[in-house]
């Protein structure tokens, strides 16, 4: 699923910590945290910032607006990722077993088919290889 989140910007925290706004019994603080306050995919950062400055909730919030920015986050179910991973591990398995075959296979026939197979699991595995790199 897909959210949006407030994070400083590199330029004032190299690790661009994400922001959470808790209340602490005497009203709303700003803290860095490892997890974000999740807000709806359809929110905008101006439209987050009106709100917050506008809310009686909100009011004396110490945050400087120039320093955050809204940015969407991904959050992945547990086990999801390692998932896709095996799936898309699945073209090399294929590729194996094709290249076993070919290795002992004695008809022409049959290898110039296997060559083809072989063929298109190497370009499936490309793709996987360049979906994987995206995820990291």
């Amino acid at each position: 699923m897909k959210y949006k989140v407030l994070r400083y910007k590199k330029e004032f925290d190299p690790n661009m910590e994400f922001i959470r706004i808790e209340d602490m019994g005497a009203g709303p603080e700003v803290f860095t945290s490892d997890t974000p306050n999740l807000q709806p995919e359809t929110a905008t950062y101006d439209d987050l910032r009106k709100y917050m400055e506008s809310d009686d909730y909100y009011e004396g919030l110490d945050l400087d607006w120039d320093k955050v920015e809204l940015v969407e986050y991904e959050l992945t179910d547990s086990g999801e990722v390692g998932a896709d991973i095996r799936n898309k591990l699945g073209n090399y398995y294929s590729l194996v077993q094709l290249v076993e075959l070919l290795l002992e296979e004695k008809n022409p026939d049959t290898r110039k088919t296997l060559k083809k197979l072989i063929r298109a699991e190497i370009k499936l595995g490309k793709e996987s290889v360049e979906y994987l790199a995206e995820l990291f």
